[in-house]
Parts: C-alpha cells; sequence; structure tokens
C-alpha cells in the first residue's frame, strides 16, 4: 500500500528536505533507492508516485560501459530467515549508451514534475576479464562521458564483489589512476554533477587493517578535488556476518556472492562512522546496507550519512518501507530534540 507522506518542511514535524553537494541538489526525503534495483532506468517515470510516499532520490545502475549478461542464472538468492540477499548477477545491464537513450527520453518529464527526484547514475566497469587495466579505466571514462550529462549525480562503484576476475578499484594505485582519468574527462564537459566513490565494508572498520583501508581510499578522493561524496556501503563478499542456522545452511550451499539485507547493518554502519571520521564530516555520504526501518536509517544518518537507500527492504516489506522510514525518522527527530534532519546527520560525534 502506497500512503502520501506529509510535505518534506511541513510545519508538523521536524523538516527532511536537504540542500547538499553545495546547494547543487535538493532533497525533499532522506531515503532513497539503491544501485542494483533499477539497473537499467526504466523505472524512472515511476519515481514522482514514489516521491509522494517519501521516497527522495534513486540510483540506478550499476551501467557499464558495454552490456553484459552477467553470470549464469540462478544468481539471486533470498535468506528469508535474515531478510538477506545473496546476489552474483555480475552486473547485467544494457550498457551506457542505451541507459543514456532512455534516460534522454525521460528527461523533459523529469523536469516538468512537481515532484521531481533527483536521479543518481551507478557506474562500473564492464563484466569482462579481459577488460583491465588501461582498458578499464577508459571503460569506465566512456560510461561517465555517456551518463554524466544526463545525471544528477554520479557514482563511482569500485568495490563491486562480482566483477568475472574478482578485482576493484579499491587499492591506493588503481582508485587514484580513475579518479585522474575522469577528472581530465570532466574539465572537458559542460556537466559536471556531483561524483561519490562506493565503497565496500570491511570486516571491521575499526581494527587497524580496516581502518588503514578506508583513510587511504578517503585521503586520495578528497586529494583528488573531484570527489564529492560517498557512498557506504557495497555488499559483502565475504561470509563475516551474523546469521541464522537456515542463513548459514543456505549461504554454504548458495557459495559465493554479495550478501545485503539486514546483517549487513551495522558493519555498514560502523563503516559509516569510520567514513565520516576520517572525512572530517566534509562530504555527504549516502548509508546503504541493512536499512529496514525508521531505527535503521536514523542509526545511519546519526553516523555520519546525509542520506540513505534501501534495496532488500524493498524485496521483504514491499514500496510501503519510504512512508514507513519517512515517517518514523519525523518521530525519532522530533524525540532527540532535532528540528531538521541536517542537525541530526554525525550527532553521534557531537555529544
Amino acid at each position: 500500500l502506497l500512503r502520501p507522506v506529509p510535505s518534506a518542511s511541513s510545519p508538523s514535524g521536524p523538516s527532511l528536505r536537504q540542500d547538499l553537494f553545495g546547494g547543487r541538489l535538493s532533497f525533499e526525503s532522506p531515503v532513497g533507492i539503491a544501485a542494483g534495483f533499477d539497473k537499467n532506468a526504466l523505472l524512472v517515470p515511476l519515481y514522482r508516485v514514489g516521491a509522494l510516499t517519501g521516497l527522495g532520490f534513486s540510483e540506478v545502475g550499476s551501467v557499464s560501459a558495454l552490456p553484459a549478461q552477467g553470470n549464469e542464472k540462478p544468481r539471486c538468492f533470498r535468506l528469508p530467515a535474515d531478510e538477506a540477499v545473496i546476489n552474483r548477477i555480475g552486473l547485467a545491464n544494457e550498457g551506457s549508451a542505451a541507459v543514456a537513450e532512455r534516460l534522454t527520453s525521460f528527461s523533459g518529464l523529469s523536469k516538468r514534475s512537481a515532484t521531481r527526484v533527483p536521479v543518481g547514475v551507478n557506474i562500473a566497469k564492464t563484466h569482462s576479464p579481459e577488460i583491465l587495466g588501461e582498458a578499464a579505466i577508459d571503460d569506465f571514462v566512456t560510461s561517465y562521458r555517456t551518463l554524466s550529462p544526463l545525471a544528477d549525480f554520479v557514482v563511482l562503484n569500485v568495490s563491486c564483489p562480482n566483477t568475472a576476475e574478482g578485482k576493484t578499484f579499491e587499492d591506493s594505485t588503481s582508485l587514484r589512476q580513475l579518479l585522474d582519468a575522469v577528472s581530465r574527462e570532466r574539465q572537458c564537459s559542460a556537466s559536471a554533477p556531483p561524483v561519490l566513490v562506493k565503497l565496500s565494508p570491511p570486516v571491521d572498520a575499526a581494527s587497524t587493517a580496516g581502518s588503514e583501508q578506508l583513510r587511504a581510499l578517503v585521503s586520495i578522493a578528497q586529494a583528488s578535488g573531484i570527489v564529492d561524496g560517498f557512498v557506504v556501503s557495497n555488499t559483502a563478499g565475504d561470509r563475516e556476518v551474523k546469521l541464522s542456522p537456515e542463513g548459514k545452511e543456505a549461504v554454504a550451499a548458495i557459495g559465493k556472492g554479495g550478501l545485503s539485507g539486514r546483517p549487513l547493518c551495522n558493519r555498514s554502519t560502523a563503516t559509516i562512522r569510520k567514513v565520516y571520521e576520517l572525512s572530517g564530516g566534509s562530504m555527504p555520504i549516502i548509508g546503504v546496507g541493512g536499512v529496514d526501518s525508521a531505527e535503521s536509517a536514523y542509526a545511519k544518518i546519526r553516523a555520519g550519512a546525509s542520506l540513505v537507500e534501501v534495496y532488500t527492504a524493498i524485496v521483504y516489506k514491499g514500496p510501503g518501507i519510504f512512508f514507513d522510514i519517512h515517517i518514523g525518522l519525523r518521530r525519532l527527530l522530533e524525540k532527540d530534540g532535532f528540528t531538521s534532519i541536517s542537525e541530526a546527520v554525525g550527532a553521534d560525534f557531537k555529544t
């Protein structure tokens, strides 16, 4: 059931409206759809309806330069006892040219809408073990060149665990080279939407190894001069999460794949907290991973996320989740004495 929510700035409660990325984008609600749900931007016309029920934005993709079929089926598995999903879809998508054509056809509709929802595009390397090194960077840049003029923000998915060769851009050298290439392309473009980097969750973000890994990536992103924020975090390719006995049995039978949903919630929130700390709260963070209630969303906001995204919760709870989180956040903000959501961002560091 889709239920309309009060205006984000309604006098009946704390404001959920935010202007982020130097005022370049406005968000009426902090709750969005994570990448992976609308891979090929098919649902963009429906986001206007979603806005009436608490949806604040969406991140389509991941989109790669070339079309990709992804991995063999079955490649997506539910863990009902844990409200989790394991996927090894392998970045299946129609490719940047097809998605750009679709976004172009929707652009006039979006701009005319009184309930416009910002749409970001998540880009990743084409799912092919033959695209490595400079070719992998060129692949990213091709997608950026094609899609950035049509996106409200662009997410560089440097951490996808489902690539054919198993390699990500989450090492210092690779990330620096990628950001340098995107920076050069950005200088040649009339369009420069905010750029965010999507990170994966270390097993323990507070550990020495986890902290140093994040410190290096955040430092490189900040020094690049083109990164405006972070998406934290991706699915987890390891199995260092707490699962039910049924979940453990299912995982053993399923094998490889990225895990999302409730079991990832605390780990994702810990990673958000560390990234917020390392960045000095200077860049907006989109928090994702196990958000399935107002309480889990609020925990991520207090840890440093300005926005949150849901995916697995839509699978288990339906689109009404946006209404529930939207209304619940107002209640939690009011309970803690905040007049706006921006006051709550990173509040755990201010007490």
